[in-house]
């Protein structure tokens, strides 16, 4: 029985839908969710030869100088690199990261020493008649360049995630994996004229991973410098192999497993001084294997125009791909605790216990520790577990109060309650006593105290400390006890010295970052408590210890400590310290 004409037509506009949608189906892709541009795999850290890199930037122009790192055997840091294998990058992650310099306020010395700014552009004036290569703009420094193209991708790692912590990095990494160390350890001298598999296996040897060696070569003679050594690290800041950061040039490498753009049958110059620059020799020829522009500077006269298309010529060309912290175990700080009066102890009023020696006479010490409390701190920690307790806190809420002056033996507890005779004599601070409320502030109160009654944190403090500290004579009484404590009060704003290393209330901070904002302000190295949360271990700034020799002169809290670089603290280096804003 025929199919009828229009069951067929239907039918054959069924089959065609179907036909169509089946070959939409085979040539429609799904689409993919995009990837992030601003992932990476990698951490390059770059070290370049100072000399090497002083020739490249006066290459570019005759007008540039160098500011040389001090010490002339020194590898200096050029960056930390988050890079994606086999590409350069990523780059400027995030422009809204705007570098901070307050932030490296507290390590710009050893910023200056391990990271410092080589390249000095030239002036912006002309002298005389004769006129000189310039700059169209100021340069920025390399800290500000190194943060906004590589630190603002580097921010994903909780470890690099602030200015402070990013450059900190390249300073440890810089003293533990200096190339003048690694090299040396190899026997390899400045001035050796080595290939590039003798360098390569020096850093292999000596750090166990495969490292990518950065050549440069002469305009002149085409001889290659040694310019950059990069060592790699993973995520978790571990050292590991470079290997596939960099496509290697074609040709120019036969044995695969070594790193490098250098080319490896020539000999590679490791120079003690920074090559003159032979503007006249083969200036406009270009070697495939540099990694900078080759230039002719012969025409020094020329306009001004000329001289900034010259300038765009020379444009510099990078491959910018894109001691370890010690976890203390947090305890529970009791505040003051090595300065916490003895009792129910039956003791020798004349002896004092010492760690570092069994018996000391009980009225000698060292150093004044001069110790400032931040109030709000001490506000939490005293009403965190008490709904009776309240807080007494003083007028301005920004400013640290004063815990206390302890006469202390270097490497021991106290003295303390050095003079049980000697009485409080409220009546002679009246002069001072406005200001001690405000800067000397006691802070614990309590809806059910009844009996305490005004000066009794200055009479505690006086009779366990205050008469110890009185063998001076510049302190033989509760006026000049009190009034010196006011005077350093004033002296040593730290709410001011920590703004400097941009370190506010309402943040939080990594020790390092405080430790050495308060060493740079002060010039000494201070103590630093931290108070840590029952529960959760989060740790708190309490209070900032500085120390003073018995001439009243500040001095370090930890002149015998093995290594004085490292903080004085009871803070975690792993974690952020909390610094509580004011309570209004």
């Amino acid at each position: 029985m025929g199919m009828s004409k229009r069951t067929a037509l239907l039918s054959a506009v069924i089959v065609t839908f179907g036909l169509g949608t089946m070959y939409l189906g085979l040539n429609m892709k799904t689409p993919r969710p995009s990837k992030d541009p601003h992932s990476w795999d990698i951490l390059i850290f770059t070290q370049t030869w100072p000399n090497t890199l002083c020739y490249s930037w006066k290459s570019q122009n005759p007008a540039h100088t160098c500011n040389l790192p001090s010490d002339k055997s020194i590898w200096t840091v050029h960056g930390i690199w988050p890079t994606k294998y086999g590409t350069e990058g990523p780059q400027f992650c995030n422009k809204s990261l705007v570098f901070n310099p307050a932030a490296i306020y507290g390590i710009k010395d050893k910023l200056n020493q391990y990271w410092p700014d080589i390249e000095i552009p030239p002036s912006n004036a002309t002298e005389g008649n004769s006129s000189s290569i310039m700059t169209s703009h100021k340069k920025q420094s390399i800290w500000f360049h190194e943060w906004e193209k590589h630190g603002t991708c580097a921010v994903v790692l909780p470890a690099l995630d602030s200015e402070f912590k990013y450059f900190f990095q390249g300073i440890e990494w810089s003293e533990k994996y200096n190339m003048k160390d690694v090299l040396d350890k190899s026997n390899i001298k400045i001035n050796s004229t080595l290939n590039v598999a003798d360098y390569w296996k020096a850093v292999k040897s000596v750090l166990k991973t495969n490292a990518w060696v950065e050549c440069v070569t002469k305009h002149d003679t085409k001889e290659q410098m040694l310019a950059e050594i990069r060592i790699c690290f993973d995520k978790s800041l571990n050292q590991i192999d470079c290997d596939g950061i960099m496509k290697p040039r074609r040709g120019s490498i036969k044995k695969p497993h070594i790193l490098t753009n250098c080319d490896t049958k020539k000999p590679i110059l490791y120079l003690d001084y920074v090559p003159e620059q032979n503007i006249s020799t083969n200036a406009n020829t270009t070697d495939s294997n540099s990694t900078s522009t080759d230039i002719n500077l012969t025409n020094l006269n020329s306009t001004t125009d000329e001289h900034s298309k010259l300038l765009y010529r020379l444009k510099r060309k990078v491959f910018d791909h894109s001691n370890e912290w010690i976890t203390k175990r947090p305890r529970h700080f009791d505040r003051s605790k090595s300065h916490q009066s003895r009792t129910n102890t039956s003791y020798n009023h004349n002896l004092n216990r010492s760690n570092s020696f069994p018996y000391i006479q009980r009225k000698e010490w060292d150093i004044l520790v001069f110790s400032q409390t931040w109030p709000y701190t001490f506000c939490h920690t005293w009403t965190v577990n008490s709904e009776t307790h309240v807080c007494n806190l003083p007028a301005n809420r920004n400013q640290w109060t004063i815990h206390g002056i302890w006469p202390s033996k270097i490497g021991s507890i106290g003295p303390a309650f050095c003079n049980n005779q000697t009485a409080f004599s409220l009546n002679s601070l009246d002069p001072i006593i406005p200001e001690l409320h405000n800067r000397w502030t006691e802070i614990k109160g309590s809806k059910t105290w009844s009996k305490k009654r005004e000066g009794d944190l200055w009479k505690h403090e006086w009779i366990k400390h205050g008469t110890c500290a009185k063998s001076l004579s510049a302190l033989d009484s509760e006026y000049k006890y009190f009034k010196q404590g006011l005077d350093w009060s004033k002296q040593y704003v730290l709410s001011d010295i920590l703004e400097q290393g941009g370190i506010k209330p309402n943040g939080s901070y990594p020790v390092n970052q405080i430790w050495h904002t308060l060493r740079t302000g002060l010039g000494k190295n201070p103590r630093i408590d931290c108070f840590y949360e029952k529960g959760t271990s989060t740790p708190y700034i309490d209070e900032v210890r500085i120390c003073f020799d018995k001439t009243l002169s500040l001095v370090d809290c930890d002149p015998f400590r093995r290594n004085s670089n490292k903080p004085s603290t009871n803070c975690p280096y792993d974690k952020n310290i909390q610094y509580l804003g004011a309570v209004f």
